[in-house]
C-alpha cells in the first residue's frame, strides 16, 4: 500500500484505540483509579496510559525511518520570542472563546473544565499547586502533543501542511469530548501547528501547550467569575482581551515571517514534500472520508450524546 493509503486507515486508527481507552477510564468507579488515595499519580498513570502508551507503540511499528517526522528536537533560543506570541495569542483567543462558549453553554460548559477534574486535588498548599499543574498541565502538553502535532501531523503532511494542521487540530478537539469546548481546542491545535511548523519543533507546541493549559487550570474560574458578573469589568475584559489578540496575532504573523524569510535565505530544505500531483479534493476526501476517520466521528458524537 502507499504511504498515504496506509496514514488515512492506521493513524485514525491509533487515535480510535485512544479514544477508547478515554471512555473507558471514565467508565470505571474513582476507587478504582486510586483517586481518592493518591489523585496527582492515578492521573499521571490515566495520561500516560491512555495517550503515551499506545503512540510509543504506534512510533515502534512505524519504524526508525518515522522517528524524524516527529521533530522531536529542541527549537533554536531565537524562536523564544515567537513562541511568547503564539503562546499570549492563544491565551487570548481561548479565552475569549471560553466566555463565548460559557454565556451559551454555562452548564455543559462547566462539567468539562479542567478545573471541575483538578477540583478534587485543590487544597489552596503550593505543593498541591505544583502537583496539579504537573499532572494537569504538563503532562498532557507532553503525551497530546507527541500524539497530535507529533505523529498525526507527521503522517499527513504528504497531503499538505494546511491539512496536517486541521486534521491534527479537529482530532485534538474529538479527543477531548466536550461540544461545549470544541471550538476552544479547533482553535488551539491551529495554533499549536503553526508553532509546530514555524519553530520545526514539537517541543515548541509543548511549551506553548503546557503554559496555555496552567493559566486556563488557575484562572478560568476567575474569568467565569468576571462573566457571570455581567458588568462594566465584563466589558473591559473583553476589550483588552480583544486588542491582546488583535496586536499578538498579528506579532506572531511577523515573526513566522521573518522566520520564514530566514530558511528562504538559507535555503533551508523543508521537512515534507506535499503530493503535489494529486488535486486538493483528492486529498480532503483521502483524509476526512477514509472509513477509520469516519469511525471516530462517531465515537465522539456518540460519547457526547450519551454524556449530555
Amino acid at each position: 500500500m502507499r504511504s498515504g493509503f496506509k496514514s488515512a486507515i492506521f493513524t485514525p486508527i491509533l487515535i480510535a484505540v485512544v479514544l477508547l481507552l478515554i471512555l473507558a477510564t471514565d467508565l470505571l468507579p474513582t476507587g478504582a483509579l486510586g483517586l481518592n488515595e493518591n489523585p496527582y499519580l492515578s492521573v499521571v498513570i490515566i495520561q500516560l496510559l491512555t495517550f503515551a502508551v499506545p503512540s510509543l507503540f504506534y512510533c515502534r511499528i512505524r519504524g526508525k525511518e518515522f522517528t524524524p517526522k516527529l521533530r522531536l528536537r529542541l527549537f533554536k533560543p531565537a524562536r523564544l520570542l515567537y513562541l511568547f506570541y503564539a503562546t499570549v495569542f492563544m491565551l487570548g483567543g481561548s479565552l475569549l472563546l471560553s466566555v463565548l462558549c460559557y454565556t451559551a453553554f454555562p452548564e455543559a460548559f462547566s462539567e468539562s473544565g479542567a478545573t471541575t477534574y483538578a477540583a478534587f486535588a485543590m487544597n489552596g498548599g503550593f505543593v498541591s499547586g505544583a502537583y496539579i499543574v504537573v499532572a494537569f498541565a504538563i503532562l498532557p502538553a507532553i503525551t497530546e502533543e507527541f500524539l497530535f502535532r507529533g505523529i498525526v501531523i507527521g503522517e499527513y503532511e504528504q497531503n499538505g501542511a494546511l491539512l496536517a494542521s486541521v486534521i491534527s487540530a479537529l482530532t485534538f478537539a474529538i479527543a477531548h469530548f466536550s461540544a461545549a469546548r470544541l471550538p476552544i481546542y479547533l482553535f488551539s491545535g491551529l495554533v499549536l501547528a503553526a508553532v509546530t511548523y514555524a519553530t520545526r519543533s514539537v517541543v515548541a507546541s509543548m511549551i506553548v501547550h503546557a503554559v496555555n493549559n496552567a493559566v486556563v487550570l488557575l484562572t478560568e474560574k476567575y474569568v467565569l467569575h468576571i462573566v457571570d458578573k455581567q458588568n462594566v469589568s465584563l466589558m473591559l475584559f473583553l476589550l483588552i482581551l480583544g486588542l491582546a489578540i488583535v496586536l499578538f496575532g498579528m506579532l506572531m504573523c511577523f515573526e513566522a515571517h521573518s522566520i520564514y524569510r530566514g530558511y528562504a535565505e538559507t535555503n533551508t530544505p523543508s521537512e515534507y514534500v506535499a503530493r503535489k500531483k494529486q488535486s486538493g479534493i483528492v486529498r480532503i476526501a483521502r483524509t476526512f472520508f477514509s472509513p477509520t476517520f469516519l469511525i471516530l466521528v462517531i465515537i465522539y458524537i456518540v460519547a457526547v450524546l450519551l454524556k449530555s
